[in-house]
């Protein structure tokens, strides 16, 4: 790696450091060493774009059918999200089944499903499970927050005021993917991957993604779309480097 004692302390030897000097110098070169070491072992990436290809669907607006006062009387249908370049935004990217997770889920982390403008916001989320889950009301009006996995409910929240969090963490028992809709608008709905690896990402505006610290040898990527369903592709990660992934959808059944 072209790190030494010698060529980091520029020429010096190390027989001309005072004892103290010398152990703090040693010190300070391990350190240097483990934290070159530990990236460089899982430092291969997938990064890549999601297209849509096809006729551009034709989702109709939504009709606000109650709290038109402060919802409006439509609002913009998200099924589809389509960039200029017919990148497809909020597709999950994710390895299937890794072999092993080299990092434990930051607990720290907090995740916020927001019930913004007669919206849940983000429409999809991806997280790992141990990290925190919050939702928040930001609207004026009641929203009863209610979550499926395989149809069977995981919470149930009432959400009355403007500015009201709860969080939620504690409900989701384990990795899952999880239908948010809201009971008192029905037209309100999210989805919320919950992963036990860290290893996924969410497409951009432009249908952008990137994996990082992806480990070595073969594994299965798939992309996942609310509507269009799944597609998957099998790669070979190096020990380092980048590999670029590609998927496509168009139109089709939900998954």
């Amino acid at each position: 790696m072209g790190l030494s004692p010698k060529g980091f302390f520029g020429g010096l030897t190390l027989r001309s450091w005072s004892r103290p000097a010398l152990n703090k110098a040693r010190t300070i070169w391990l350190v240097l060493l483990f934290l070159c070491i530990l990236p460089c072992a899982e430092a291969a990436s997938i990064s890549g774009e999601v297209k849509f290809t096809g006729p551009l669907p034709n989702h109709p607006q939504i009709q606000v059918t109650k709290d038109q006062d402060y919802c409006g009387l439509t609002l913009p249908n998200e099924i589809y999200i389509i960039g200029s370049g017919r990148g497809l935004k909020n597709v999950v990217v994710y390895i299937d089944h890794p072999l092993h997770t080299p990092t434990p889920s930051r607990e720290d982390k907090e995740n916020l499903l927001d019930n913004r403008a007669c919206s849940l916001v983000p429409r999809v989320m991806a997280m790992r499970w141990g990290e925190r889950l919050v939702v928040r009301n930001n609207d004026p009006k009641l929203h009863i927050v209610h979550s499926y996995a395989e149809k069977r409910t995981v919470f149930n929240l009432s959400l009355p005021f403007r500015g009201q969090r709860m969080e939620i963490t504690q409900k989701i028992k384990k990795p899952a993917l999880l239908q948010i809709n809201c009971d008192t608008h029905g037209w309100m709905r999210a989805y919320i991957h919950v992963f036990g690896h860290p290893f996924f990402a969410v497409t951009d505006e432009r249908g952008s993604f990137s994996i990082p610290n992806i480990p070595a040898g073969k594994h299965t990527v798939k992309a996942w779309h609310e509507e269009a369903g799944v597609r998957s592709v099998e790669v070979t990660m190096p020990e380092e480097g980048e590999v670029r992934v590609y998927f496509e959808f168009g139109i089709g059944a939900s998954p």
